[in-house]
């Protein structure tokens, strides 16, 4: 009778007994391990064909357990069912092999390290996987999963592969690679990117959906941190997703992301990008809450963003992110060239509460490209000193948001557009006395598309709006606590 133990049977009842795991009433000495199958785990001996062997005899109805010290070498793996491996956890930044249990891929290898395929309902917990990067001659990834649902991987640690450190791949069948978690992992010092979710098959039906990357590490991958290329209700929340060479997150032709409560910092491109320029692609009905974003743009200062929200992007929110490049100086230089930058065609936004100094930006802190339809509030654009601050919003012929004032400083709002329209100041109860906005017609067109300025319930001189109806001309009003006064 074969013993079969699930990953949250071990980590919820697991207790240590005289250096030895207990599982209920099994110690851990009872699982089969890869030394049971003739592995020798001395990091030099070919332990390919025992390892083989240690998981086809266990998927689909057993475990595998790694104890700690051993390095075991291989080749490439491949299972094609269940698998529950569960390795002693280490030191993973120390010295992998001390306390951990390390699988690495031998010299010139022709495949991947681990494939797994229809491997559903698994589990890996524990253990590192080091590619060897530098003695291969082709990309080749780490761990690639493929039509694999309900899979989870806890504190595992995936480091120098020539390909991405996990790759998540699906082909058109009825069985996909969703509901996929990745708990507390650290994916670093890929050839590519950290994680990478990719649909290859024709059609599109069935990409890597549901999912969930929580807390861990995806730093310093040649490509991005996470990748996600095709991809539905995922959700990004807790990493730490630093200096990758590429942007920190990059999102493609994806719906229903809930990206939150991340640090992205210091990488090459975006922090986060929804598409990727200067072709952007269609990401919809996204989060990004939260979030930590600043001193990207590392390898192109002023190129990119800390956020880029694409060309075709709808109905995304932008809540409460910070998105500033602090610790500039001349040695460190501003990198960003704005905060949050919506480029043309991303239409019906919303942008609350965010945070992007702009004096911590090469050309501002929130930029909307002529084009672009949102709603926007409570956001705060402005410096960290008492200086003035400055914005830019387009005019598209329809009511916009703008980013609101501090008290005490003056705003100034370019507007970009050519088309008129209004835009909205906001509503009484969210001001207080000594705000004040100077708004410039940038676009150069209000004599004949006149721009005008509501006072959401607040009067403007006596009136409900004012006009701006020169080209190139400028408005300067400010709050005494009950109205709006000309300048």
């Amino acid at each position: 009778m074969s013993l079969r133990i699930s990953l949250a049977a071990v980590t919820g009842s697991a207790i240590l007994l005289g250096g030895l795991f207990w599982q209920g009433s099994v110690p851990s000495a009872s699982l089969k391990t890869p030394m049971d199958f003739g592995a020798v785990g001395d990091g030099t001996t070919d332990d390919t064909d025992a390892m083989q062997r240690a998981i086809d005899a266990t998927q689909n109805g057993g475990s595998l357990y790694f104890p700690g010290g051993h390095k075991y070498l291989v080749r490439s793996l491949h299972a094609t069912g269940e698998v529950h491996w569960l390795g002693p956890g280490g030191s993973w930044l120390n010295d992998r092999a001390a306390d951990g249990a390390v699988i690495i891929q031998g010299n010139d290898a022709k495949e991947d390290l681990l494939t797994l395929t229809n491997a559903a309902y698994s589990n890996i917990s524990g253990l590192a996987f080091d590619g060897n990067k530098l003695n291969q001659k082709r990309p080749l990834n780490g761990i690639r999963m493929v039509n694999c649902e309900f899979t989870r991987c806890d504190n595992i640690y995936v480091t120098s592969c020539s390909g991405s450190g996990i790759l998540l791949e699906n082909v058109n069948t009825v069985q996909t690679s969703d509901e996929i978690d990745f708990v507390d992992c650290y994916s670093v010092l890929n050839g590519q990117d950290g994680v990478r979710f990719d649909f290859t098959g024709p059609g599109g039906v069935f990409a890597p959906g549901d999912c969930e990357i929580i807390g861990g590490h995806y730093d310093f991958n040649t490509g991005a941190g996470i990748a996600l290329h095709v991809s539905s209700y995922t959700s990004i929340n807790g990493a730490n997703i630093l200096s990758n060479h590429a942007a920190g997150i990059s999102a493609q032709y994806c719906t229903g992301l809930n990206i939150a409560n991340n640090m992205v910092r210091n990488n090459g491109r975006q922090g986060i990008v929804l598409g990727s320029g200067p072709a952007f692609t269609n990401c919809n009905n996204c989060s990004i809450a939260g979030n930590q974003v600043h001193l990207n743009s590392r390898s192109g200062v002023g190129q990119f963003s800390n956020i880029d929200v694409g060309y075709g992007t709808a109905h995304t929110r932008l809540i409460g992110n910070y998105c500033g490049d602090v610790n500039a100086s001349a040695s460190d230089p501003v990198s960003s060239a704005y905060g949050i930058w919506l480029h043309d065609g991303v239409t019906g936004n919303l942008v609350v509460g965010n945070t992007c100094p702009k004096e911590d930006h090469v050309k501002g802190g929130i930029f909307a490209e002529p084009g672009t339809t949102f709603t926007a509030s409570s956001n705060l654009g402005i410096a960290d000193s008492a200086s003035s601050d400055s914005e830019t919003l387009p005019t598209t012929g329809r009511e916009i948001g703008f980013i609101v004032a501090a008290p005490g400083s003056t705003t100034w709002i370019g507007l970009t557009g050519t088309m008129g329209g209004t835009v909205r100041l906001p509503k009484p109860s969210g001001l207080l006395a000594g705000q004040t906005i100077l708004f410039k017609d940038e676009g150069g067109n209000a004599g004949h598309a006149p721009i005008t300025i509501s006072g959401s319930g607040a009067q403007i001189d006596g009136a409900s709006s004012a006009r701006l109806n020169a080209n190139f001309g400028s408005l300067r009003i400010r709050y005494d606590g009950s109205a709006w006064w000309r300048w």
